[in-house]
Parts: C-alpha cells; sequence; structure tokens
C-alpha cells in the first residue's frame, strides 16, 4: 500500500507516486522484489532484506540518492521468543516500509497508529521518518515499568523469607529481555545518529533536530534498561545472600544441638565404662541422680545459649 500526503492522506498505486509529493509506503518483501526497479532501489538491497543472516540491522547503508537498513524489532508479549524484522528505504519524499517478518502482526499494527495520529496540517519526511521510529517504542515505557514491577516483587518476597522456589530461572528470563531490549536500544540509536548526520542531504537541516530528539529519547530507554539489569543483579545476589542467612541458621542449630549433647555424651560415656569400684553403679538412687544431672546440664545449656542469643 502506498500513501499519498499532502492536504489528506490519500491510498494510491505504485504507478501514480509523485516524487514532489510526500508518499509512505507499506509492502511486504514480496512485493518489493516485483517492483524495486520501478522504485529506483538496488537488487542488492532486497537479497540483504532476504538474508536472514544480515547483522548489520540498526545501521542505515548510503546509495546514490537513498538511505536502506533494517530493524529487528520486539513485541512486549513475547520478548524473546518473537523477533520481528522490517527494512526501511528512505528517498527525498519517500518512506518506504517492508515487512519481512511479522507473525504476530504487532508492525503492522502500530503502523495503523501511526496514521491514525498523523497530523497533516504540519507533516514534512523528517516527522514522518520520527512519527514512524517513536511509534516502535511508544510502548516500551510501560514494558520498562513492567519489568520494574516484577523485579521489586521478587525483592519483597525475598525480604519477607518467602521467595520463589524457581528464583533463578525467573530472574535470569527477566535478565534475559533486558538485555534483547538494551540490543534493540543500540541499534535504534545507532539509526537515530545515522539520519541525524543526514550524510546524503536528503533532509532539512532544519527538521534533522527530530532525529536528534528521538536518540536521545532511545538514550533513555536504554539507561532505564541497564538500570534494570544492576538491580536484577542485586535483587540475585539479595537473594544469594538469604540463602546463605538460611544455611548459617541451620548451622548455628546443629552446633547448638551438638554443643548441648556434648556433655551429656560425655557422662554416658564416662559411666558406660562399668568399673566395678564406681560407687554410683551399687548405690540406691545413682541411676535418678544421673538422670537430673543431665537434665541440669541440659537446662543450663538452653539458658546460657538464649542469653547468648545463640537461639
Amino acid at each position: 500500500m502506498y500513501f499519498q500526503i499532502s492536504e489528506e492522506i490519500s491510498q494510491i498505486d505504485i504507478e501514480d507516486i509523485n516524487p514532489q509529493v510526500l508518499t509512505l509506503g507499506i509492502i511486504s518483501l514480496e512485493d518489493l522484489e516485483q517492483h524495486h526497479m520501478e522504485l529506483g532501489f538496488s537488487e542488492i538491497t532486497v537479497n540483504d532484506c532476504k538474508n536472514e543472516n544480515h547483522h548489520n540491522h540498526g545501521s542505515l547503508e548510503a546509495y546514490d540518492n537513498y538511505l536502506f537498513g533494517i530493524i529487528y524489532g520486539i513485541n512486549a508479549k513475547q520478548l524473546i521468543k518473537v523477533q520481528d524484522r522490517l527494512a526501511i528505504y528512505i528517498k527525498r519524499n519517500l518512506l518506504l516500509i517492508v515487512i519481512i517478518e511479522d507473525r504476530d502482526d504487532s508492525v503492522r499494527t502500530k503502523l495503523s497508529q501511526m496514521m491514525e495520529h498523523l497530523n497533516v496540517r504540519n507533516i514534512n519526511q523528517e516527522r514522518l521518518i520520527y512519527g514512524f521510529l517513536e511509534r516502535l517504542i511508544s510502548e516500551d515505557y510501560e514494558l520498562l515499568e513492567k519489568i520494574e514491577e516484577d523485579i521489586s516483587e521478587h525483592e519483597d518476597r525475598i525480604n519477607e523469607g518467602n521467595p520463589d522456589k524457581d528464583f533463578n530461572l525467573q530472574i535470569s528470563y527477566i535478565r534475559k529481555k533486558l538485555l534483547v531490549l538494551n540490543n534493540y536500544y543500540q541499534q535504534l540509536m545507532a539509526l537515530g545518529d545515522e539520519l541525524e548526520t543526514n550524510s546524503i542531504d536528503l533532509f532539512n537541516e532544519e527538521n534533522v533536530h527530530y532525529f536528534g530528539k528521538y536518540s536521545d529519547r532511545v538514550s533513555r530507554l536504554s539507561g532505564n534498561a541497564r538500570m534494570l539489569q544492576e538491580y536484577c543483579v542485586q535483587v540475585r545476589e539479595a537473594y544469594h545472600a538469604h540463602l546463605e542467612y538460611d544455611q548459617n541458621n541451620i548451622m548455628k542449630m546443629f552446633t547448638v544441638v551438638t554443643t548441648i549433647f556434648l556433655p551429656l555424651t560425655l557422662i554416658v560415656g564416662w559411666y558406660g565404662m562399668n568399673f566395678t569400684t564406681m560407687p554410683e553403679l551399687t548405690w540406691r538412687y545413682g541411676y535418678l541422680c544421673l538422670i537430673l544431672i543431665s537434665l541440669a546440664v541440659f537446662a543450663f545449656c538452653i539458658i546460657y545459649f538464649k542469653k547468648k542469643k545463640f537461639m
């Protein structure tokens, strides 16, 4: 689909594209393969779109009269498993978005939202590109807030002494999501910087500040993602400290029990030798006396350890 943007937005066919009028194109990879010659784009870029191992995502390559780049997008609901891929072509008065992979229709949804919010009264190519890129990150502040809430809930449960049994698995998953987000923001920052550079003079210099504004916004998101990564590390350390504290308490309990029974073991061993000259063996109250001594030793140890706050 191609949209001509002047006093209003009107859908046109490819043969009706006017180079003097601002145009937005949203097409599939198959459409690009069929019409790239008509649009004036190199077949090399088409092959890059088809190549799943293309690693230069996030950067714009400059050709004679247009810019080309590939963006790997994200989906908030399936941040790790689902990645979108789209290519952008930028010529004077033309922004062409090629949807290479969009299994969940998230890119198409964002593009539809962008079209709904376009203000044709003061639109220009720089604002159109800015609006498209801004729509890619429109939900990310909310996404980062949700991740922060998840980490905070884990921290609260640790402080309450009731962490999740699969805490390590959950916190590792959160860290992976933050890593994906940070890599995503790095490519968008590179994209914004390339646009602001205006290497082949496609843009009006008075309007390139939109791209700087976009880079700053993505930079803040990237900073938030890195801050949450550090927060994850701190919460993980708190969890390990909690485990060590529990282990220390268990070891303390075993130490106290061992210390209490040590003198009792001595008494048992002492009177288990069965020497015939031991007077307690023939004493009528010897057995009862030994029981009372053992109870007294036990009570003394309990009182002493509680007083010293070992228990």
